[in-house]
């Protein structure tokens, strides 16, 4: 049983890719004299994995809700920001869309907005703040200081 565990550790470590059930049947497919139905089974289920992976995917309920809550704080910002501009407090305490939000949450949504140009994150005497876009450097130059 402990064994498992020290095996994945080594596993993590090395530099090969990991084997994928796409790449083992490729290689079946590629390397082994296989009967015409076989192939033609195995080449079926690569083109299924194909189709599996590049599928768009609806976004989650979860995921739908964020969206809404993202660009109502960013209207927030947008609209309301004076100075420095909110800091992840001042936004729960302000704005209705995040009113009794976990700080981890906020905090969240408002990194998706910086990373989509939609808003701009700056540090002043420790504080981090948010504000509309153009008040601070962006968040690659940010990274960068």
């Amino acid at each position: 049983m402990g064994g498992d565990r020290h095996q994945k550790e080594v596993d993590t470590m090395t530099k090969t890719e990991k084997m994928t059930n796409r790449k083992a049947l490729t290689y079946c497919i590629d390397n082994c004299d296989l009967p015409a139905d076989v192939a033609e089974k195995l080449t079926a289920m690569v083109a299924a994995l194909d189709k599996k992976s590049t599928a768009e995917r609806k976004p989650t309920a979860k995921q739908g809700e964020n969206a809404t809550v993202r660009a109502a704080v960013v209207k927030f910002i947008n609209d309301n920001a004076e100075g420095d501009g909110f800091t992840c407090s001042d936004l729960i305490k302000a704005c209705p869309a995040v009113e009794g939000k976990s700080n981890q949450y906020v905090s969240a949504i408002l990194r998706q907005a910086v990373l989509a140009g939609e808003i701009s994150k700056g540090t002043v005497k420790r504080r981090t703040y948010f504000a509309p876009v153009g008040v601070y450097a962006t968040a690659d130059e940010d990274e960068g200081e």
